[in-house]
């Protein structure tokens, strides 16, 4: 049984209502190699009806960004409620995961945003909620030097990445 999982998502906004082009997910033990991976792609329109937004910022700086990875969110793109659905199911009873993620003020708060406005469960504990880009800060890790795993930007790499990452610094404690 996973205890930790780390999410990720590719955005078209940088605020809660952010419409959202990939959720990953990667569920993990910090004593294995094994781990259990989730990536869907949303079709962005289907998630305007619910007042998610875009903002041109944002569809600015993914024009700077690599084009492999822009070319990533775009393929097989689903409606957003069968997105949410199937990333729910993936997660399945959440309630006593660790969920992980880059920073406490983004991936969740959009996930959340999302799962409400399409009328989808939560399905871990707010107090279940850690940030790695804390654990690197108090660290001393610089994540500009580390290893990455694959690109930037794909959101299943970065959560590879940040797995890889904490797992690199709390072995070291």
């Amino acid at each position: 049984m996973f205890q930790h999982c780390m999410v990720d998502l590719e955005t078209l906004d940088t605020d809660p209502s952010a419409v959202i082009v990939t959720i990953a997910a990667v569920k993990f033990n910090f004593d294995s190699d094994e781990i259990e991976t989730f990536t869907v792609n949303i079709d962005p329109k289907s998630s305007l009806k619910y007042g998610m937004t875009i903002s041109q910022d944002t569809l600015d700086w993914w024009k700077k960004q690599d084009k492999a990875a822009v070319d990533a969110w775009k393929l097989n793109a689903i409606p957003a409620e069968e997105g949410f659905d199937s990333f729910n199911e993936f997660l399945g009873d959440a309630s006593k995961t660790t969920m992980w993620a880059q920073g406490i003020d983004f991936d969740f708060p959009v996930l959340r945003y999302s799962l409400r406005a399409t009328g989808r469960a939560i399905k871990w504990n707010y107090w279940n909620q850690c940030d790695s880009r804390t654990i690197f800060t108090v660290a001393n890790f610089n994540t500009k030097k580390g290893v990455r795993v694959g690109q930037y930007h794909n959101a299943i790499d970065d959560c590879r990445t940040q797995i890889a990452w904490l797992k690199q610094i709390l072995s070291k404690t």
